[in-house]
C-alpha cells in the first residue's frame, strides 16, 4: 500500500535524508520517497502504520512532524 503524507520541518537535503532513514526503520515500511518541495513523503508499506508511530519516529530524527494524508495510491 502507498500513502502520501505532508511533512513539516525540513529545510535541506540533509533533512530529507534524516526523515527517509528514520521512516525506513519502522517495521512494515518498505520505501520512503521523501520530497523537499513540497515537503512530503510517499510511503510504501506492507501494513498500515499509525500516525502516532510515524510521528514518534520522526521526533527521534529531529524537529519534524507528519501531517494529514495527502493521497492513497
Amino acid at each position: 500500500m502507498k500513502i502520501k503524507y505532508q511533512i513539516q520541518g525540513m529545510s535541506c537535503c540533509g533533512c530529507v535524508n534524516h526523515v527517509k532513514h528514520a521512516l525506513l526503520e519502522i517495521p512494515g515500511v518498505e520505501d520512503a520517497d521523501v520530497q523537499l518541495n513540497p515537503q512530503s513523503v510517499l510511503l510504501t508499506m506492507r501494513e498500515p502504520v499509525t500516525m502516532d508511530v510515524l510521528q514518534a519516529q520522526l521526533g527521534k530524527a529531529g524537529n519534524y512532524s507528519i501531517r494529514e494524508i495527502i493521497a492513497i495510491a
